[in-house]
């Protein structure tokens, strides 16, 4: 099934927009990247138990790691916490997102 996308507007939209030390071309990549991948890969990522943060929960974790290949050319990881309890009308909802910093 493919999803539409709700990312909170404080915790996910306006946090990965004011990510100091990243290029801007690796912010469009980002946001790029956690779209396309939970939009068409959605299902597979609801699916693993071992995403989800307890047994039964409606919160999984989905995780990425991009290079800064136009800045300074280090990975970063990042952690999302999704909400699925809207996947039955093809929503998933952002909540948080954590980062972990480079590596």
């Amino acid at each position: 099934m493919r999803y539409s996308l709700k990312l909170h507007p404080q915790r996910v939209t306006e946090y990965l927009r004011n990510l100091a030390g990243v290029s801007r071309q690796f912010r469009n990549r980002l946001f790029s990247n956690l779209d396309f991948d939970l939009r068409l890969n959605g299902d597979s990522f609801r699916e693993s138990p071992d995403r989800r943060v307890s047994a039964g929960s409606s919160f999984f974790w989905y995780r990425l790691v991009l290079r800064d290949d136009e800045g300074d050319g280090k990975l970063r990881r990042f952690s999302f916490l999704v909400n699925d309890a809207a996947a039955v009308y093809g929503v998933l909802e952002v909540e948080f997102v954590h980062f972990e910093g480079p590596m």
